[in-house]
This record gives structure tokens, sequence and C-alpha cells, in this order.
């Protein structure tokens, strides 16, 4: 049975509005960038996680083989600032 479309608009504004990845990131809130990287993969993996920044980062973190590309780039960028010298998640 298909999603509201109600409940779709309400789960985007709650991505879109939210924070989406780490709060290690200087702007917890996340950036434009990376709300834009990971907003399609958010919803598609991890919509009953919503508006829990934590919850998404860590969905999105289990997934990471089945994100876009962009979306890990934004990860692995995210990790490497938090972690610098630690190996990238999937290389």
């Amino acid at each position: 049975m298909p999603m509201p479309l109600t409940r779709v608009l309400s789960l985007a504004a709650a991505v879109g509005a939210g924070a989406i990845l780490m709060p290690a990131l200087a702007n917890a809130q996340g950036t434009e960038r990376q709300r834009l990287a990971c907003m399609t993969d958010a919803m598609t993996l991890c919509s009953r996680d919503v508006p829990d920044t934590r919850r998404i980062e860590r969905c999105l973190r289990r997934n990471y083989d089945r994100i876009s590309a962009p979306c890990q780039g934004e990860l692995d960028a995210a990790n490497a600032a938090a972690s610098p010298g630690v190996p990238q998640y999937g290389r």
C-alpha cells in the first residue's frame, strides 16, 4: 500500500529541515550539500528513523553499500573530519 502523499511530504519536510548527518560535523544540522546528497537515501532506507538525526546517521552507515555515491562521499568526508588518519568507509 503506497504511503499517503501527506505522510511523504511530512517526512520530506522533516528530513529537509532536520539534520541528517553526523553530530561530529561543525554544523550539527548538516550542510545543504550533505542534505542534498543523502536526502533520497535517508527517505528510501531510513524513513522510519526521521526525524531522529542520530538514528538516520546510523541507518545510512549500516546501509553504506546501498546508498548513493554522493552520500557515501559525504559520510566519508565527515568520517575523515572526525577521525583524521582513520581509513574511510568502503575504501
